[in-house]
């Protein structure tokens, strides 16, 4: 797992749970053109911190996932 991976996983679980890296790995491989979470690198942060505001928004609400976001951001 990539340290950038890692870190925005620590930071999803906060939000999440334990369903965090199933969530991570979806997004990646739906939207990141089948990227694997744990490849993930500082050029796919961009896209990856939109498919989670909208994704996560759904589960957690708009005001925890723009939390999570810019939390993501930061890393």
């Amino acid at each position: 797992m990539s340290q950038l991976s890692d870190s925005v996983l620590k930071e999803t679980t906060v939000y999440l749970g334990p369903a965090s890296k199933k969530f991570l790995e979806r997004q990646t491989q739906a939207h990141l053109n089948g990227l694997l979470f744990d490849h993930l690198e500082s050029q796919h942060l961009d896209e990856l911190v939109k498919w989670i505001e909208i994704s996560a928004g759904l589960l957690i609400g708009k005001d925890k996932a723009a939390d999570l976001i810019k939390k993501i951001r930061t890393l």
